[in-house]
């Protein structure tokens, strides 16, 4: 099924079956302790690469990239065994649709950038991997560009919201103090662009994968 298919009704409760599946897997959590993972410290800091994809429509466009490249760092706090506070900056990339008419060539382009707060659930596998899942809000900026073939230096509005964010990861340790981790990360925002924009508007999911590595101190 395509993104496009999903009722939107699911799609805004992504989040809440992300909580539900945590609370199914909560009679395993003792066992997960016995497990034991070795890499966990009181903190720890972690970069990755991303590449998110956005899932909104282009209205009436020859050309529509809803795909981009970006990062994420997280800084976390490890209060307790299998909790965690984490901060979050990511660089969520950018939507660009293009359209030819009369006038010429019509561009628009929405950039986002968030920072945010949220509790991970740790879920030891073994000695070497790390099950996450993670929850909490994220302050989006969005940056709204509109050019045309007439107009070179264009037209740019910005906006920033809070909007709610969750996300899996899995991680594997390097070393006692290093780890790899692969994660997939979800938000949700409303893109609010002019209501001349080629992107539309509304609100619009995000998909991130990630790759990265994560330091324990």
């Amino acid at each position: 099924m395509s993104f496009k298919n999903m009722a939107p009704v699911r799609r805004l409760g992504t989040g809440a079956a992300l909580l539900t599946t945590l609370a199914l897997m909560a009679p395993m959590q003792g066992h997960a302790q016995g497990l034991s993972w070795e890499a966990a410290r009181t903190f720890s800091l972690g970069l990755a690469a991303t590449a998110t994809h956005w899932r909104t429509d282009c209205l009436q466009t020859n050309y529509c990239d809803r795909n981009d490249s970006g990062w994420r760092l997280t800084a976390a706090w490890q209060f307790a065994p299998q909790g965690a506070l984490e901060l979050v900056a990511t660089e969520q990339g950018r939507v660009r649709g293009e359209a030819l008419s009369t006038a010429g060539l019509k561009a628009s382009e929405l950039r986002v950038r968030g920072m945010g707060l949220g509790l991970a659930w740790l879920m030891p596998l073994s000695p070497d991997w790390l099950f996450s899942a993670r929850a909490g809000a994220l302050a989006n900026r969005a940056r709204f560009t509109e050019t045309a073939a007439l107009d070179a230096v264009g037209t740019e509005t910005s906006h920033t919201r809070t909007d709610p964010m969750a996300g899996i990861g899995l991680s594997w340790r390097l070393s006692p103090s290093v780890s790899i981790d692969g994660r997939l990360d979800w938000t949700s925002t409303r893109l609010a662009p002019p209501s001349q924009s080629l992107l539309g508007g509304g609100r619009t999911d995000a998909h991130q994968w990630g790759l990265g590595v994560t330091g324990y101190f």
